[in-house]
């Protein structure tokens, strides 16, 4: 080579495509992986400050309300005289509109009712009270407070009736599809009249706008209890009011705000008026005392305050009529004032939107639903002249506390790391993206779950176990078939994807359709516990889907393209299993088609009939055996038969238990009855001395009853003040007519008193909110069963529908007999842990049928229909064999008949009495000998059946599959609730049946629904081969015609 000769090097063009490819693959997964951790890192901030815990995590109130009717003509403010039940409603509609709160009422005898909410929903026990007690009275006055319905009647002054007017509200949207609240106007002139009234005298100018208040009164004694405001409060007064009112006026306006606190530096009660407190101290110094139990206005309780909108004499009020002009101006005094107190004004927002008193003055606009409905129904509960008066209350402690709750949420947080470890260690790369995508889901759940108002209870965490276990699962199918088809059918990586993803796809989708129908059904028609429940089911599967099946299929797919794991092989998912990782021994494992295909070779063994001799000795002849089959070894699906037997064992056993009246039922599900014992017979001892004591002789009466009863001791707080105002309250689970007065009497004596003893008290419970509840729900769930029906039938079939709800109730009924049986309280949050169990079995047996629809498409059809053709034979077959010895009598009878036609049945039976005796004798040999015939029949089609059965393959084939699932999510639902349960405190029982519940649904769809399917397949395929029988012998055929000179 010359020394002037170059060598060039001819460099291959670059691939831009291929490039601009991979730039947005790795582009794309960076974006996916750091928007979720960022979303998860400021939902879960978010999080920590919007949630809200339910009564088990935060405690509650229980407050037990007297219902008094003021439209009864014997009314008395002393005496109860309400109806319990319309007065549960209107109490359920004040405290809860939008019914997705978990708050729990029940009926306390005719005239009171008990209800329990969350400390969550109140500020305080004395917002939760005036909520209760708000008389739900409105008042329409002009811009200056005067009452429009007070007038003159021949020179008197006198009101009209508010019912005379309004008969009720209903709520909407108006045009703009902003919530409004419509007035049913009862008496339209007088409507008219009062809308005239506010339209000036002379005909000209605007007429003034309508101000619609709500109990004026109840917005004083607020003003009046507003710590955080009440410097403001004080020099509005002082300084807006007090100059432009007269000395008598200002007096009876100062007197509203006298009041007798409690001085820690004198250590005495001292009084004084909090208008001058206000401004005289530092607020802290006045938010002390008035935030002290002894705090009280002394000159004007409220009822001096409140005024009946229906009375026709209440036309003053010497506190509130000086106040009139000046409502709004206190109102508006300030943005924290205005911002609290405008709600008072009905209509505020309609007042600023300038609807004045012309056209639609009946309706008011609101800013949101719930303000819309809280007011309608306000307004309905003072028209029905209910009023509620609280008799006692108490506040409950939490079951599980602060500290106790936040230890068990860290365990479980470690626990779900352990998982997310096990899924890295395992799945390695394809773990990290699962990781990511179930932390998402999880976090995100619970995001939107309190953005929804929805408390953290042992429902919604049921609820979000479901989620969560359902979201692993379909990681674990994608990851299962994927590793079989890369190592067992040695398919590259793409199409190993694509195959685990065409085949996983189906099973989970169809899962999570059929959970999301029944969770929709739940919230569309449930209320209260069961809308949550729903609420948090619904937002978890719906995130589930969304991160499993679009975000973390995508990640999957990226990986695939970007050949990470063919570049490094130890980044790809694990072939071998947990066990084998550590013996370094591979597993051998056989696929579903491939198993079906080596046992897809039918051999028909011969079989024979008895022969039937046209005389009366008749020979059985015995056929001859075929083909020897040995016995096929043991099976799971052999062991299917068993499972309804254990399931049956239970019922029969948890029925027995239900019968004799020992199973422990809570009265929160069931009527019960409540005892009540004033302090004047146990006042000598403080609370927990005399809750001690008494639970100390129940347990005594109760090793001794002939029933069996759960009881529940606490002490109720009267709303007065003073020497004697507990109560002792016993809440049992004892049916009405049983051994109530025996109980009673029992007590009684234990207090050394009679049971006509007025301190003693007996009252019937009846949970009407929960029953109310619970039939909402079952309608749901028929509701959610027929969508799921129409939906099966498009995608599988009519018995795998009946396999998986007769599976999903097996489950079912098997947890509540476990829970009777050991004597767990059946309470109504484990009737939601119920339901829980139920959905979670119905989505479990979708993706088993899924997954079972796909292995039966490996059959041969030919080689199936030969082989239902065979047992449709064998069926026949023994069906005669069973009826030879009857066909042979019947013949012999009959050829009797014809030899002589002039007799009756009768005569000839009686006249041939010894022929037809020993042609009962033939028979009788016959169905002996054919009875033998039909054993070795039976014994030759059983190791036939074991050989050729597919349905049975494909059950085994699908059970074993499964089983591997089962037994993963079993292990990891037992670690996290077992953990939960263990800090739970009374909620031990919640958990565990829960636990019972989950594992019970996945196991009873392979061992129960999996052998009805295949029980109502094989129905379906016989039958068809019947039809197609009878059709073929009613089919005539036509005789072929003779043609002279062609087939003469």
């Amino acid at each position: 080579m010359k020394k002037n000769e170059q060598i060039t090097t001819i460099k291959e063009p670059k691939n831009k495509k291929a490039i601009s490819k991979l730039i947005i693959r790795i582009g794309t997964l960076i974006v996916l992986i750091v928007a979720m951790i960022v979303g998860a890192y400021f939902s879960a901030d978010s999080f920590r400050y919007s949630y809200k815990t339910g009564i088990a995590y935060s405690g509650g109130y229980q407050v037990q309300v007297n219902v008094l009717d003021k439209n009864d003509p014997n009314f008395s403010p002393d005496t109860p005289n309400g109806d319990s039940k319309k007065g549960l409603d209107l109490l359920r509609n004040k405290l809860d509109p939008l019914s997705n709160q978990n708050l729990y009422l029940q009926t306390l005898g005719r005239s009171a009712v008990e209800v329990v909410v969350g400390k969550d929903m109140f500020k305080s026990y004395n917002a939760l009270s005036k909520v209760i007690q708000r008389l739900g009275a409105i008042y329409l006055t002009d811009s200056k407070g005067k009452d429009l319905l007070v007038g003159d009647n021949n020179g008197t002054k006198e009101r009209t009736p508010l019912s005379d007017v309004i008969s009720g509200s209903t709520t909407g949207v108006d045009q703009n599809r902003r919530p409004i609240i419509t007035l049913k106007i009862k008496d339209q002139a007088k409507w008219d009249s009062i809308i005239n009234s506010l339209k000036p005298s002379e005909g000209g100018g605007q007429a003034q706008p309508l101000y619609i208040w709500t109990d004026i009164g109840q917005f004083i004694d607020d003003l009046r209890h507003d710590t955080e405001n009440i410097p403001a409060i004080a020099t509005v007064f002082n300084a807006e009011i007090r100059s432009k009112v007269s000395a008598s006026d200002w007096s009876n306006i100062y007197q509203i705000f006298n009041v007798e606190y409690y001085d820690a530096g004198t250590s005495q009660l001292r009084t004084g008026n909090l208008l001058d407190l206000a401004l005289s101290y530092p607020i802290s110094q006045v938010q002390t005392w008035m935030e002290d139990a002894r705090f009280r206005f002394t000159s004007v309780p409220l009822d001096r305050l409140l005024i009946d909108p229906n009375d026709k004499t209440a036309t003053t009020n010497q506190f509130i009529d000086p106040l009139r002009p000046y409502l709004q101006t206190i109102i508006e005094y300030n943005t924290a004032l205005t911002d609290l107190y405008k709600e008072h004004i009905i209509n505020w927002n309609s007042i600023k939107l300038g609807t004045g008193a012309a056209e639609n003055s009946n309706q008011i606009t609101t800013s949101t639903e719930t303000e819309s409905r809280q007011i309608s129904n306000l307004i309905n509960g003072g028209l029905s002249g209910l009023e509620f008066v609280i008799r006692g209350y108490r506040e409950i402690p939490p079951v599980v506390s602060a500290s106790v709750f936040k230890i068990s949420l860290i365990i479980l947080g470690v626990l779900v790391l352990a998982i997310f470890v096990v899924l890295l260690v395992y799945y390695r790369l394809f773990g990290f993206i699962a990781i990511l995508t179930l932390l998402f889901t999880i976090i995100a759940t619970l995001y939107f779950s309190s953005l929804l108002k929805v408390q953290i209870s042992p429902e919604s965490i049921a609820a979000l176990m479901i989620a969560f276990g359902l979201a692993l699962e379909g990681n674990l199918l994608f990851f299962s078939r994927y590793k079989r088809e890369r190592y067992e059918n040695q398919i590259p990586f793409e199409p190993a994807m694509k195959i685990a993803n065409k085949q996983t796809i189906a099973v989970f989708i169809d899962a999570l359709v059929v959970l999301i129908i029944l969770g929709l059904s739940l919230f569309w028609l449930g209320t209260n516990n069961i809308n949550s429940f729903a609420t948090i089911l619904l937002v978890g599967l719906i995130i589930s889907i969304v991160m499993v099946f679009a975000v973390a299929r995508l990640m999957y797919w990226i990986v695939i393209k970007l050949r990470w794991q063919e570049k490094h092989p130890w980044l790809d998912v694990s072939r071998f299993s947990l066990w084998k990782l550590f013996m370094k021994k591979r597993v051998a494992l056989t696929t579903a088609p491939d198993a079906l295909a080596a046992s897809a070779q039918l051999q028909m063994p011969e079989t024979s009939e008895p022969v039937i001799a046209a005389n009366d000795n008749v020979a059985t002849v015995i056929p001859k055996k075929g083909k020897q089959y040995k016995v096929g070894k043991w099976t799971f699906y052999n062991i299917t038969k068993w499972t309804p037997v254990v399931g049956i064992i239970l019922l029969i056993v948890a029925l027995a238990i239900a019968f004799a009246g020992k199973a422990n039922v809570a009265n929160s599900i069931k009527p019960g009855i409540n005892f009540t014992i004033n302090q004047d017979l146990w006042g000598t001892n403080n609370d927990e001395t005399a809750i001690a004591k008494l639970s100390t002789q129940l347990e005594s009466i109760r090793k001794t009853a002939r029933y069996n009863f759960s009881y529940n001791i606490y002490i109720l707080k009267k709303q007065e003040s003073g020497v004697n105002n507990r109560i002792l309250v016993v809440s049992t689970n004892i049916t009405k007519g049983t051994f109530e007065r025996e109980l009673l009497t029992a007590i009684a004596s234990f207090y050394n008193a009679t049971p006509d003893d007025p301190s003693l008290a007996l009252q019937q419970t009846d949970p009407v909110m929960e029953g109310y509840i619970l039939k909402n729900a079952a309608i749901s769930i028929g509701v959610g069963l027929a969508c799921i029906f129409v939906y099966t039938l498009f995608r599988l079939d009519w018995a795998q529908f009946v396999g998986m709800v007769l599976a999903s109730l097996f489950a079912l009924v098997t947890t509540i007999a476990i829970a009777i049986i050991t004597q767990v309280l059946i309470t109504f949050e484990m009737s939601i842990a119920f339901l829980a169990i139920f959905g979670f079995a119905i989505a479990f047996a979708t993706m088993v049928m899924v997954r079972a629809k796909q292995n039966k498409k490996a059959i041969n059809i030919r080689e199936y229909e030969t082989f239902f053709t065979y047992m449709s034979e064998h069926r026949s077959q023994i069906k005669r064999l069973r009826r030879a010895h009857k066909a042979y009598y019947q013949e012999e009878l009959k050829k009797l008949a014809i030899k002589h036609p002039e007799l009756t049945l009768r005569e000839i039976k009686k006249q041939y009495h010894d022929q037809l005796k020993r042609t009962q004798l033939a028979a009788k040999d016959i169905k002996s000998k054919n009875n033998k015939v039909i054993r070795e029949v039976r014994k030759d089609f059983r190791v036939y059946n074991y050989e050729h059965n597919f349905l049975q393959k494909v059950a085994n084939i699908t059970i074993k599959q499964m089983l591997q699932h089962c037994l993963t999510l079993g292990i990891m639902f037992a670690v996290l609730l077992i953990t939960l349960a263990a800090f739970s405190g009374t909620w031990f029982g919640f958990n565990i049946v829960i636990l019972i519940g989950l594992i019970a649904g996945m196991f009873a769809t392979l061992f129960v629904g999996i052998p009805i399917w295949v029980a109502l397949e094989k129905y379906r395929a016989l039958n068809k081969i019947r039809v197609k029988n009878y059709l073929d012998s009613q089919r005539v055929e036509i005789d072929e015609q003779t043609v002279i000179g062609i087939n003469d």
